[in-house]
């Protein structure tokens, strides 16, 4: 770290006081209190914009990142800070934790970008000016809303967002790469629409981590495909939000649920191909039907962390399969996503009649949803003797899984929670049922 390191870090924490500063002192002029939140937010992400040019590697940036956390940390808990320094980051009352995800998203993007200043900026760009322009124009003008965790968002605000990150990705890969014209436009599209459902389905102010590192990753993903591959997942995106959504009357979920599942949908497709797309659309498409629609219309209460629980152990499956170029951990994935779906069938089932026990009418659910997803699996597999093995080998650890699900699992009044610790226990049992099976996926 040299002498010009640690002035920049001096320089930038300065600047940082004096932004909070001034902008504390702009309460008293007629700016909203979601605007002044706002600036606060611009400002910091033109500060972090600078750090590839003005420092010379990761340390100082670290260091710089660390004091700013320590900062923020001491205006929320030191009460003479935050009446002096805290005015734009705490005038709006919000559950959210943003402002402390934020320096924690520059130093690992910093980190993941090596140098690369286009890779750093881009994502840098599309958390500064989207996130806060979409919050601005939604809180002002949106009329269409949605629910989701910790509140509720707008359609305009989600355009809004879609809009800004599209020119806040084809305009520098325009101007700074050696991409086509086209290239840069349909990269840019596809990333818009991504990262507008990641920010959609963010809480708490997790989208501060959420799409800038998505935005990084899509970016090392998507500007080495083709025109026609670049396409071909625009359009796949496109239908599948459309679908979930004309689908959401057969479903329990919210509305950012919804989104959240046509983003595990669509990473499915997109990291492994449609074989490993089958099981989470199976999931979706038949885990209300053991339960009449008459019920469902009072049972829209899953939220995001439904979506990430049930997605968690097969996405843990899918990462391994795709790093590995191992095709056998289909065989565990298959298998996650059958307990998944046995275990919301049965708490769907509970509503008609809070008393029915697992020991009976479990029984025959496992086996309707066992079939549901290993005969796709044993297709796709062509009915050789492995699958076959395998499918039948995996029935017992399945009931096994659903059934300590059912004892571990608290009930009220004969019915089960949507609240976040049933969905951790979920995903806890499913992933743990799920590993042996991924030693003897190689069965002959």
């Amino acid at each position: 770290m040299t002498n010009a390191d640690l002035i920049a870090v001096a320089a930038v924490l300065g600047a940082s006081v004096v932004l909070l500063a001034v902008l504390d002192a702009c309460r008293c002029f007629a700016i909203g209190l979601e605007e002044l939140r706002k600036l606060a937010h611009v400002g910091a992400g033109l500060l972090a914009m600078t750090f590839p040019w003005i420092f010379s590697s990761l340390r100082p940036v670290l260091l710089m990142c660390g004091l700013a956390l320590a900062l923020l940390i001491a205006i929320a808990k030191v009460p003479c800070a935050r009446a002096r320094l805290g005015g734009s980051l705490h005038c709006v009352d919000r559950d959210s934790h943003g402002e402390f995800h934020f320096p924690v998203a520059v130093a690992i993007l910093f980190a993941l970008a090596r140098g690369d200043k286009l890779l750093y900026a881009i994502p840098i760009l599309v958390l500064t000016f989207a996130d806060a322009v979409a919050a601005i124009l939604g809180s002002r003008y949106g009329r269409v809303e949605y629910e989701g965790i910790g509140g509720r968002k707008s359609l305009e605000g989600s355009v809004a967002f879609f809009t800004v990150a599209f020119f806040a990705v084809h305009v520098p890969l325009l101007l700074f790469s050696g991409m086509s014209r086209a290239q840069t436009l349909l990269v840019a599209l596809d990333i818009a629409l991504v990262v507008m459902l990641l920010e959609a389905v963010s809480w708490r102010g997790l989208d501060n981590v959420v799409i800038p590192l998505g935005v990084f990753l899509l970016l090392h993903i998507y500007t080495r495909l083709p025109v026609r591959d670049l396409v071909y997942r625009f359009t796949i995106a496109v239908l599948l939000v459309a679908f979930v959504l004309l689908y959401r009357s057969r479903t329990t979920l919210q509305h950012t649920a919804l989104l959240a599942s046509a983003l595990v949908l669509y990473a499915s497709w997109g990291i492994g191909g449609w074989r490993w797309l089958i099981a989470p659309a199976v999931l979706f498409l038949s885990y209300s039907y053991f339960v009449p629609r008459s019920y469902l219309a009072n049972t829209r209460k899953d939220n995001v962390l439904a979506v990430a629980s049930v997605a968690s152990a097969g996405f843990l499956w899918l990462y391994l399969a795709h790093v590995r170029d191992d095709c056998g951990l289909m065989f565990p994935y298959t298998a996650g996503y059958t307990v998944h779906l046995a275990i919301l069938g049965w708490t769907l089932h509970v509503l008609r009649n809070p008393a029915f026990g697992a020991w009976k009418r479990g029984v025959v659910l496992l086996l309707q949803c066992w079939l549901l997803m290993f005969v796709p699996y044993m297709l796709m597999q062509g009915f050789s003797r492995a699958s076959v093995i395998k499918a039948v080998a995996a029935l017992p650890l399945c009931a096994i899984s659903f059934l300590l699900f059912c004892i571990i699992e608290p009930r009220q009044e004969g019915l089960y929670s949507a609240g976040g610790w049933r969905w951790l226990r979920e995903a806890a049992v499913v992933l743990v049922s799920t590993l042996p099976l991924a030693f003897v996926k190689g069965l002959p």
